[in-house]
């Protein structure tokens, strides 16, 4: 009876924690139209929301003790932030060239 109770936790902790990835790539999306239409407080502002969401994300797994979910979280935190950088950079080089 307790392993099943112990995959049943593992299965209700990973919902958490995929809850936070996908809110957090929901608003990265958010960000990205965000730079498009140059509106760049609520651009700031979803950035600053994902990168949140992402590192409770990290937190939660290792809370949890989620086998190899911080090192998922982790990964993706960073690809998160590499995207943002690239999106920041490509705006100002676009706003460079005008």
């Amino acid at each position: 009876m307790p392993i099943a109770t112990d995959i049943v936790g593992m299965g209700a902790g990973w919902w958490w924690v995929a809850g936070q990835l996908l809110t957090s790539a929901v608003i990265l999306l958010s960000v990205k139209q965000d730079l498009g239409l140059r509106a760049y407080i609520g651009a700031a502002f979803g950035i600053l929301m994902a990168i949140t969401f992402g590192i409770s994300a990290v937190v939660t797994a290792i809370d949890l003790k989620l086998r190899g979910g911080a090192t998922i979280c982790a990964v993706v935190l960073c690809v998160e932030v590499l995207l943002i950088l690239c999106w920041i950079l490509r705006r100002r080089n676009e706003r460079n060239l005008q």
